[in-house]
């Protein structure tokens, strides 16, 4: 299979071992296409020689959704490489998504759609316009949560959909059962520091286990606007000297603090605007033997797959029985460790999502041959 992945979600360091794991497919021939302002110096460990690398400049700056490929690069890129379906990664009313939608039609190749959006958000007059532009020249949508499929099936969408989490990572195999930090239980976080990551209501539930003389430590990750308010927070609920905040971290660094953690938490709240539409830490630290607890919060029911480690959003009383069960309970911790390390393994391995995306695919490309 001749496939062609036009996407700028992989030049994200942490996404690129997907990328490679798609070039290396028995039976498939890739050519990623990226917009050239965005590529930067990646480097990859080792693609075959079935992998096709096109850069291409755009047009109108290289923010989400706004901008558009050089036309004449785009076409010569499709013309040389000629795939056989092309995967497309960008929501449905983005310019670009309408771009290579015409141009895939114009060449008669099939396009699937990669989407994340997960909101009924209000789309502008033009927006609804490219929506339905795009929804009518698809051939199938990979959509990263189930809540990603039932916007564009209400967008009207009504060819075939297959829910594929939108990242991995690679599972370690021999990750330390039990607790890491007893008898203190260890609980951090990793990602931006704004205000709709909830990092906020993780310090209070801290402060309220430690208010409840709970041995507890707390390592917050990342860097962001809220630094400052954050740092003071803890100050204010006297917990300065059990937080920790490391500012941002590599690939190898944030695997590191899953290993040495009890507890990762992603206290997401909702906005009018977003929703948490994965949550790759929580894959990642799973697939370290970390337990994970979030908020009901876009997919991380979803990914967490265990309502006993969910908690409403804001609520940090919630969260903080949650995590001292955790610590109290060490059967509770442990077969919870192992469920989540387990769920890891079975559904959110790159190899995993890789072979699930190509079966998919394929099974578009026969069903348009026999069509």
């Amino acid at each position: 299979m001749r496939l062609c992945v036009i996407s700028h979600s992989y030049l994200e360091p942490g996404r690129i071992p997907i990328l490679e794991s798609m070039a290396t497919y028995p039976g498939v021939e890739l050519a990623w296409i990226t917009p050239a302002e965005l590529r930067g110096d990646l480097k990859f460990s080792g693609t075959s020689s079935a992998f096709h690398s096109y850069s291409i400049p755009v047009h109108f700056g290289s923010r989400q959704g706004a901008f558009l490929y050089n036309a004449r690069n785009l076409e010569e890129a499709l013309d040389d490489f000629r795939p056989e379906i092309v995967l497309h990664e960008q929501e449905v009313y983005a310019l670009s998504a309408v771009q290579v939608a015409y141009v895939a039609e114009s060449r008669s190749i099939p396009l699937v759609m990669f989407v994340w959006e997960n909101l009924h958000r209000s789309l502008a007059l033009p927006r609804k316009w490219m929506t339905a532009y795009v929804l009518r020249r698809c051939s199938a949508l990979i959509a990263g949560s189930s809540q990603a499929d039932q916007v564009h099936r209400d967008w009207g969408f009504q060819g075939p959909v297959e829910t594929i989490p939108t990242m991995g990572g690679r599972i370690n195999l021999k990750p330390e059962f039990g607790r890491r930090g007893n008898p203190v239980l260890k609980v951090c976080y990793a990602g931006r520091l704004v205000g709709y990551k909830g990092v906020d209501c993780l310090l209070r539930a801290v402060a309220i286990l430690h208010r409840n003389h709970l041995p507890i430590q707390c390592v917050v990750a990342g860097q962001g606007p809220e630094l400052q308010k954050l740092t003071d927070l803890s100050g204010t609920l006297g917990i300065r000297h059990l937080v920790e905040f490391c500012g941002s971290l590599s690939g190898d660094g944030v695997a590191s603090l899953f290993r040495q953690s009890d507890v990762l938490v992603l206290p997401s709240r909702r906005t009018p605007k977003w929703e948490e539409q994965f949550g790759r830490v929580l894959a990642e630290a799973m697939a370290e033997g970390t337990v994970t607890v979030g908020s009901r919060t876009g997919a991380i029911p979803e990914v967490i797959g265990t309502s006993e480690l969910l908690f409403e959003e804001d609520d940090s009383n919630g969260l903080a029985e949650i995590l001292r069960r955790l610590a109290d309970d060490s059967d509770f911790f442990m077969a919870n460790q192992r469920q989540l390390w387990m769920r890891a393994k079975e559904e959110f391995d790159n190899d995993i999502l890789t072979a699930r995306r190509i079966r998919f695919l394929q099974e578009i490309l026969e069903h348009k041959a026999g069509g």
